[in-house]
This record gives structure tokens, sequence and C-alpha cells, in this order.
């Protein structure tokens, strides 16, 4: 009995020794797996990547002035809540205004999904500045921020002096109005702007001027609103 159970014992280490190695050879390839999952992952959220999210105006270094109409693509993941914030600063890193992007269709998705914003701001100190997109991070977590900079140049004589800072001014009682010459800056005061005419003003037209968020009169960033602007800066 004795004699006949040694072969079966090495059988059965033998066999143990090969489902260990086994088991080992496949737990190093899933780790491998792993640790490049998640070197793709951290590639693919470095900032000012193409393939999170294009900005198809401004374009880097373009002129601006407020209210600065903003539109491009970003994969769904950028969104949350169909939004995210966008942000300006001048060189000395003032912010001179914000605004929400607004997604213009489904935003479950990693596909690219069409966005427009509309920001306005108040008269920089400097000629240039920097248009911020940032990924919406609701964790709150600095090693999930991801932003997107655009340099750009202010037009500043498209903000005629007194009429600069309105932002900057106390937020007045009552309702938002529709000013500037064609009706495209939403404010709780009248506007003095340069009268061009621009196929997206038409957007306004039926468009929601109302105080936002943050207390300040702007566009409501609507679907239809988001879509008319989107299909007026393509006809450009």
């Amino acid at each position: 009995m004795i004699i006949r159970g040694k072969p079966l014992l090495v059988n059965v280490v033998i066999i143990f020794i090969a489902v260990s190695a086994l088991f080992l050879i496949a737990s190093n390839m899933a780790n491998n797996r792993l640790v490049q999952f998640f070197q793709h992952q951290k590639s693919n959220s470095m900032p000012n990547s193409s393939d999170l999210i294009v900005v198809e105006k401004p374009k880097s270094g373009e002129l601006v002035e407020s209210p600065l109409l903003i539109n491009g693509r970003a994969r769904g993941y950028w969104y949350f809540e169909a939004s995210f914030p966008v942000r300006i600063f001048d060189d000395n890193g003032v912010e001179l205004g914000v605004a929400i992007a607004q997604a213009g269709g489904d935003w479950m998705t990693e596909d690219f999904v069409p966005f427009a914003a509309i920001l306005e701001f108040k008269k920089p100190s400097t000629e240039g500045g920097v248009l911020v997109l940032q990924k919406d991070n609701p964790s709150g977590l600095p090693e999930h921020d991801v932003e997107l900079r655009i340099p750009v140049v202010f037009d500043l004589e498209s903000l005629p002096a007194g009429e600069a800072g309105w932002s900057d001014k106390p937020v007045v009682p009552g309702g938002c109005l529709a000013t500037g010459c064609s009706g495209q800056i939403c404010s709780d005061e009248d506007v003095i702007s340069t009268c061009e005419y621009k196929a997206e003003y038409a957007c306004y037209k039926t468009a929601k001027c109302e105080r936002q968020e943050d207390g300040k009169c702007g566009w409501t960033p609507t679907e239809d609103l988001v879509t008319c602007l989107s299909e007026a800066f393509q006809a450009e």
C-alpha cells in the first residue's frame, strides 16, 4: 500500500506545482494588463489632449471680445450632468469671467459630443490672456483635474471706457435684459457695443436672458440655444 502510494503522491505534487505555475503566469499577465490599462488612462487624461476635447472657436491666439461664444466637441466623460466650466483669465492670472458649457446631445457616451458656451467677462488689464476649459470634476480631488488652455488676445477697443467693468458692479434688483446693438448681450443694464452683425446673434431672439447661479445676468445655455449656436458656427 505504501509503495503503491508513492507514485500517486508524486503525481499530486507535480500537478500542484503545475497548477501553481499556471496561476502565477496568469496573475502576472493580468497585472501587466492592469499596468498597461492605467498607463493608457493616465496618458489619455493629460491636459490639452485632442483626444479628449476639441475647440473649434475660438482658435489659439484669436482676438476675442465679450460676450465670447465658444463651441467645439468633447468626449462624454469630460462632462458631468451634461456640462463643464469655462473660465477666462488675463496674463496676470486675474479671473475675468466664468460660464458653463452645455452639451448639445446625449453626454452618456465615450464619443465626442458638441458643446457651446456664452462667456461674458470684464475688461482685462492686459492685452493677452487664456481661456480655460475644465473637465468637470465632481469628486473635487486634484488628481482628477484636467483642463485645456487656449491663449487669446483681447479686443480692448470693443469695450468702451465706463462700460468695461459692468461685471464688477453690484447686482441690481430686478430682471435682466437683452442689450447691446444686436441684443446679443444679457445684462442688468444697458450696454453699449459695436454694431456688426453675426449669424449667431439670431439665436438670442428666443433665448432666455436671466440671472444665473453666480448672481449675474447671462444667457441660459439650453439645448435649443446650444444647437442653434453650433449650427451658426458651422455656417461661418
